[in-house]
């Protein structure tokens, strides 16, 4: 019985398949599964797996009729050997991608019960897979499947009580007949790049139309592409040309100035007079009033040169750039407020000596420094001081004794002693001793700035001759000095 039902069901379908095939270009389906089938517990019978085959002809892309037969030897309290064989016939709905998609089906099961047990019964069946394309001939499908049997078996008899078993099946099986042309544009599916083509569109040989076919890889569908040729990998817009977000007719790619307001002339870069700085000055051109300014000139907000004191003297020449409004200036810029023509640090406005050599020191009069002033024997150092203690010179000794070898250098005649002198705080002997060596620190010093050394000797005079009272802090201060002496008239 079960060869037979397997035999009428595959000859059924093998006679659709050719007229199927020929009417909508569909392929015929075939394959082996294994089964496993959960049986109602009103029937008695254990769970158990087994195996089948099916054989399926599809009327289009979705509708398939397929048949399946099973083989389960399973067991029973009543039956110690059963049996089952079910031979189903569905309509099935598929949702796919060529082989790989959703099984939707509804059919009617026969059930054949042999050995220990003989009973037929028949019944209505679901099924819901899904199939898992493995190339362009075979597929490997899972399905769970859910049996209604309304007048079932139950045990001791067949009893009207309805038996529901649901199974799971895998599967692998072949797909074999036309290659279709899903959307009808003369390109079987299998060459098809393109398989959804609107209805009409002419395609091309892989099957692509005006609508899908981007020739120049820019992203533009070449039905709306005004460019077709674009440059692979450029920027374009909406119609597949380079964009020119200005409007300015310079694409975006080579335009220097992309935001150029609406209407104005443009340069081949793009840039308008109001954009552009032709000397680089930092003025636009269409402001600038010295359109050729050398490169690097300072310039005014009109991009002419500066004269920031307006003595008509720029100020990329001007060497006195802040000269008072109305002093006459010379060459360089500079009035005879700011000019210093001997460069002693004096400008020449104050300058009562406007020849001094070059290096001398001066006054604030420009003039040279004079150590004795008239008839002047003796000279207070101001400034030169020492450490506490030591005949070491402290830095703030330096501008003093400058001033001092200045002076030796302008008469060079002149000698002079250097005089030592301390308060009365410690010993005489040891007082006599610091205020020598300190007197000696000083002459070290100026030979240093270049004066002769037997232009001067030292003296130590310790508290021996004090100027001032040593009973007070200020008295004291005083007392601690050097002074110079003239030795020469």
């Amino acid at each position: 019985m079960m060869r037979r039902m397997f035999g009428l069901t595959a000859a059924a379908l093998m006679g659709l398949a050719p007229l199927a095939a020929a009417q909508s270009g569909g392929s015929i389906e075939a394959g082996l599964l294994g089964r496993y089938t959960w049986f109602d517990n009103a029937s008695d019978f254990d769970n158990k797996g087994g195996l089948g085959a099916r054989l399926g002809v599809f009327f289009n892309k979705n509708w398939e009729l397929e048949a399946q037969g099973s083989y389960t030897d399973t067991k029973s309290s009543t039956a110690s050997n059963v049996q089952v064989v079910p031979v189903t016939g569905r309509l099935q709905y598929n949702i796919w991608n060529k082989s790989t998609g959703w099984v939707f089906g509804l059919g009617y099961t026969y059930h054949q019960f042999k050995k220990d047990l003989d009973l037929n019964q028949s019944g209505g069946q679901g099924l819901i897979g899904f199939r898992f394309g493995t190339g362009d001939l075979f597929s490997l499908r899972a399905d769970f499947t859910l049996d209604y049997v309304p007048k079932g078996f139950n045990v001791g008899g067949t009893g009207t009580k309805a038996n529901w078993h649901p199974g799971i099946q895998v599967g692998l099986g072949i797909i074999t007949g036309t290659n279709p042309d899903h959307d009808k544009d003369g390109v079987k599916d299998k060459a098809d790049k393109c398989p959804g083509t609107p209805a009409g569109e002419p395609v091309d040989a892989e099957g692509c139309s005006a609508s899908q076919r981007d020739t120049d890889g820019d992203g533009v569908k070449d039905n709306v592409d005004k460019c077709p040729n674009s440059p692979a990998g450029s920027a374009v817009d909406a119609t597949g040309c380079p964009p020119d977000a200005d409007g300015d007719k310079v694409v975006d790619s080579a335009d220097k100035c992309p935001n150029t307001p609406a209407g104005e002339a443009v340069d081949a870069n793009g840039c308008s007079a109001s954009q552009k700085d032709t000397d680089g000055d930092g003025v636009t051109d269409n402001l600038d009033k010295c359109p050729s300014t050398p490169a690097g000139t300072a310039v005014d907000a009109t991009g002419c040169p500066l004269d920031s004191d307006y003595d008509k003297v720029l100020d990329a020449q001007d060497k006195c750039p802040n000269t008072p409004a109305g002093e006459p200036v010379d060459a360089n810029g500079c009035s005879a407020s700011q000019r210093d023509s001997d460069g002693d640090g004096v400008p020449d406005s104050k300058d009562k000596c406007p020849n001094t050599a070059a290096g001398s020191k001066v006054d604030a009069y420009g003039c040279n420094v004079v150590l004795f002033e008239g008839a002047m024997k003796a000279l207070v150092l101001e400034g030169v001081t020492f450490e506490t203690g030591k005949a070491a010179l402290t830095t703030q000794s330096s501008d003093a004794l400058d001033r001092v070898a200045a002076g030796l250098v302008e008469y060079q005649h002149l000698t002079i002693e250097i005089g030592g002198h301390t308060d009365n705080t410690g010993s005489r002997a040891t007082n006599i001793k610091l205020s020598k060596a300190r007197a000696d620190a000083v002459k070290a010093y100026l030979v240093s700035k270049g004066i002769a050394a037997n232009r001067m000797t030292t003296k130590g005079y310790g508290p021996d001759a004090p100027i001032a009272d040593n009973k007070t802090t200020e008295g004291r201060a005083k007392n601690r000095r050097v002074e110079l002496k003239k030795t020469s008239s």
